[in-house]
């Protein structure tokens, strides 16, 4: 063999010797496969998980699977999605819990039924669990507050119920709650002084009652829905100049009362909804200084008084209508309306 064949032969060996740690550093662990495999049988094999077949990398081939291919090796996010909609109804998998390293676990569109399972709390390094969109019945499990590493708790669109459980304030590094759309009831409870990082929150469209404790006042968070429910009393605390709220829904709960004129607004604020409730007072000039303001609706209320200038640029007449006695553009001037009376 000529020697020049040898020596390329020889280099073309040595990268691969130097390239194959690498690649088996890429391959799913073993016991993290024979995981999802499991789940994927639980879930009655479906199409949508096609992509996981045992003789492929669960880390680079297999769909919302995510590896950490740089230390561990090992799969920290599973995020499945429309998986099985239309199939007969299953419990949620308890065999996740047979990935230890997770810290992003989520499940949307699933014709799951049942509760949430506790096998869950087997899963130590949890940031992240987001269940939507399924048939979950039952309460908010109290051993969610056992898993003191969440930041982000996501159970929207469910079938959830019963009270909102108070031991969640041991979640200290909550930073988003979402618990829409469900058939949650009772108090909301006094807990949000024991998030210091919290920026989301999200209890619209459940059939919450009595009055926003008032350690909700003190979280500064981008968006804020508080929409559909039966919430009743003094609301004014969740505004104020200081804080970098971006969307406040309020709407609809009929039996929020407090002075409108009196509140501060973020100068953040974009979208802000506060129909159908009892508010009363004077829409202040302050809002019409909001400059990313885009959508405003203080429909159905108690409130009087000149709309401030620049407010028909971001609602129509609608979004003022049914009130006391407001006036002013969009809404006939306020001459012709005391002309009325």
């Amino acid at each position: 063999m000529h020697s020049s064949t040898i020596f390329q032969t020889c280099f073309l060996l040595q990268l691969v010797l130097i390239a194959l740690p690498a690649s088996t550093a890429q391959r799913c662990h073993p016991e993290d496969q024979k995981a999802l495999l499991q789940i994927k049988k639980d879930l009655n094999n479906p199409s949508a998980l096609s992509s996981w077949q045992p003789t492929t990398d669960c880390c680079r081939h297999w769909k919302w699977v995510s590896c950490d291919r740089a230390k561990t090796h090992r799969v920290y996010s599973l995020s499945l999605r429309d998986i099985g909609m239309n199939s007969h109804p299953l419990p949620m998998p308890a065999s996740v819990s047979a990935l230890p390293y997770l810290t992003i676990l989520g499940f949307g569109a699933a014709n799951f039924t049942g509760p949430i399972p506790s096998s869950i709390l087997n899963l130590k390094s949890l940031h992240t669990l987001q269940i939507t969109s399924t048939l979950l019945s039952g309460t908010i499990p109290e051993f969610l507050s056992q898993i003191t590493t969440l930041a982000v708790l996501d159970l929207s669109f469910n079938q959830l119920s019963g009270e909102i459980p108070a031991s969640l304030s041991r979640l200290s590094h909550l930073e988003s709650l979402n618990l829409g759309f469900n058939k949650l009831s009772g108090p909301i409870p006094d807990i949000f002084n024991s998030f210091p990082n919290f920026t989301s929150l999200s209890l619209g469209s459940n059939q919450l009652s009595g009055k926003i404790p008032k350690s909700m006042g003190n979280i500064n968070v981008t968006d804020l829905y508080l929409d559909n429910n039966k919430l009743e009393g003094d609301a004014s605390m969740l505004f104020g100049s200081q804080k970098d709220t971006w969307t406040i829904n309020l709407a609809n709960n009929k039996r929020l009362a407090f002075d409108l004129g009196k509140v501060e607004f973020s100068y953040e604020l974009q979208i802000l909804n506060l129909s159908r409730n009892e508010i009363y007072g004077n829409i202040p000039e302050g809002l019409a200084a909001v400059r990313d303001l885009i959508s405003l609706d203080v429909s159905y209320n108690n409130l009087c008084g000149k709309i401030p200038s620049g407010l028909s640029s971001v609602a129509s007449a609608s979004a003022f209508a049914h009130n006391k006695c407001l006036c002013g553009s969009p809404l006939p001037n306020c001459s012709r309306r005391r002309s009325l009376f």
